[in-house]
């Protein structure tokens, strides 16, 4: 990767971004929560393979201003697609204004962000594809048997361990989550018409595989793709499945 990667704001909403010098489709990552803040390995390998590629930072995390959850995330992520559309961004480094031109959209959600993702791809039928890795996908019956991660002991970890990472006063985002009819299956699942590609590991101890399963086969354009490869999403797990991701994008592909 020769490219330098770009840091800008539209809005409040910091993201990265690097582009190809020419019309290609475009990779949107939203991270899970919690996550790190360093996307370099996942920006470099959809890179590689002929991408633009952004990543976003939710409203009141890391560089983003304001508070997390703050305002409905699925609307602050559609905000920021339609800003991509207008083709332009100024860079942070020089304050020049980089151009660019997207053919497809194609968003990936991790944990937490599928079902952002979810919720987006439903309000917001422009994506060509959307790409989900061990997504949550209905928070109201996350954890019900007890063998998965408790989102409200993390939580109140994150509000603790990631005091100026993540910027929020409420004890529970399941709580939260639910004052957001887009991120309820019941919303976006009949609106689900694009091709969706499930990533998830068999053994996952954090968002258990079987509500993946469950979910993909209700899609009507849904791909599971099982791995034993671990919950964490990283360029090491998309190089060892790509073979079957770059099939299922092809596939699909839309002119």
């Amino acid at each position: 990767m020769k490219e330098p990667i770009l840091r800008a704001y539209f809005g409040g909403i910091f993201f990265e971004f690097i582009l190809q010098d020419k019309t290609s489709d475009a990779v949107i990552i939203l991270p899970g929560f919690p996550s790190g803040n360093d996307f370099k390995d996942l920006i470099k390998f959809f890179y590689n393979r002929g991408y633009h590629v952004f990543v976003p930072r939710y409203r009141g995390a890391y560089q983003s201003t304001g508070k997390f959850l703050s305002k409905n995330p699925v609307d602050d992520v559609i905000s920021f697609i339609k800003h991509l559309e207008q083709g332009s961004a100024k860079s942070l480094w020089d304050n020049k204004k980089k151009t660019f031109s997207i053919r497809n959209k194609i968003l990936l959600g991790i944990g937490f962000g599928g079902n952002i993702a979810c919720g987006v791809a439903a309000k917001y039928p422009v994506l060509s594809h959307l790409i989900l890795a061990a997504p949550i996908w209905d928070f109201s019956k996350h954890n019900k048997n007890g063998d998965e991660q408790d989102l409200k002991q993390i939580t109140e970890f994150v509000k603790k361990a990631y005091k100026n990472c993540y910027r929020y006063e409420f004890s529970d985002i399941v709580k939260k989550m639910k004052k957001f009819e887009e991120t309820n299956p019941e919303f976006y699942m009949p609106r689900l018409s694009l091709p969706v590609l499930v990533l998830h590991d068999t053994n996952d101890r954090f968002v258990a595989f079987r509500n993946s399963k469950e979910m993909a086969s209700r899609l009507a354009k849904g791909t599971l793709i099982e791995h034993y490869l671990g919950h964490k999403l990283s360029a090491d797990v998309l190089n060892a499945l790509w073979k079957d991701i770059d099939k299922f994008i092809k596939i699909n592909y839309v002119q």
